[in-house]
């Protein structure tokens, strides 16, 4: 905390701090003015928990003590709205330089490419992904499925693919942070079909930037970044037949595909740190101000 007070810091930005971990720790010893990002939505459910109800009781001790709250969207914000709080958490999505996932974008060859990169866990809908591959593979001559991560699902997907014999279907470790612009700029389309808590879906902005066309599942936050055009890419969650349709009309209709490209160019630079950045600032001018 000495090192961080020479720094001569007039502001304090949490990333979720009802952890009773570091942040939180900080936050209490610098006892500076203070904006939180909660990304994570409040858990539901009914009876008693005890896990939930430190959450709630933690989301109004933060409410009260924060100068600001942000979400990233109207996923985590139905939480709060349900707890009652006033005001409500500010929408704000996660600042990120998309420079170099642009400046990975590539020609492809031939063959629709489709990607998977993620956390090789249920929630994030691989599974889905695999039971819709029998179809793709047989509509669309050449393609290829590469699914790039790790996890507890690991090894029973591998074992799902063999028993099934799935055909052009690549698994590969996580790539590194350097690695990751230009496999996702591989793909033809990114596939994200998360069954659901997701507050966001930075994945798809980073994809967009590539080149490469996110098929999601419509979830809250992926549906938060995938509106107006946009909703022509996404799925029902969990519904692995919609998924294969929808790849395969992608992928038969080049000129559908050129228009949504050039949506989700302009939708991506909505979220780059160009456009987001001073919406940032703006905030923390405000809570400054109010300080004083």
């Amino acid at each position: 905390l000495r090192d961080l007070r020479s720094w001569g810091a007039e502001m304090v930005h949490l990333h979720t701090p009802w952890t009773p971990m570091l942040a939180w720790q900080i936050w209490r010893g610098l006892r500076l003015p203070s904006v939180a990002t909660f990304h994570a939505t409040l858990p539901e459910g009914g009876g008693f928990d005890p896990f939930r109800a430190y959450i709630r009781f933690a989301a109004r001790y933060f409410h009260k003590r924060l100068d600001a709250i942000v979400v990233p969207s109207e996923a985590p914000r139905a939480q709060w709205r349900a707890l009652g709080v006033d005001p409500l958490p500010a929408i704000l999505p996660p600042v990120i330089d998309l420079a170099r996932w642009r400046a990975a974008r590539q020609a492809r060859p031939t063959g629709p490419h489709l990607l998977f990169m993620g956390r090789l866990e249920e929630r994030k809908g691989v599974r889905v992904l695999l039971e819709a591959w029998p179809a793709i593979a047989a509509a669309l001559p050449g393609a290829r499925l590469t699914i790039a991560g790790a996890g507890a699902l690991e090894a029973p997907l591998r074992k799902m693919a063999e028993v099934a014999a799935l055909r052009d279907v690549t698994f590969l470790p996580p790539p590194s942070r350097a690695g990751a612009p230009a496999l996702v700029a591989s793909a033809d389309f990114f596939v994200a079909p998360a069954t659901g808590g997701e507050s966001f879906g930075l994945v798809l902005t980073e994809a967009m930037a590539a080149g490469a066309l996110p098929v999601a599942a419509a979830n809250a936050g992926y549906a938060t970044v995938m509106n107006g055009a946009g909703r022509d890419l996404l799925v029902p969650p969990g519904d692995s037949a919609a998924l294969s349709a929808k790849v395969i009309e992608l992928a038969r209709d080049p000129a559908l595909c050129k228009r949504l490209a050039r949506w989700a160019d302009q939708r991506a630079a909505a979220f780059d740190v160009a456009a987001v950045g001073p919406r940032f600032l703006s905030l923390y001018e405000t809570a400054l101000t109010a300080r004083k």
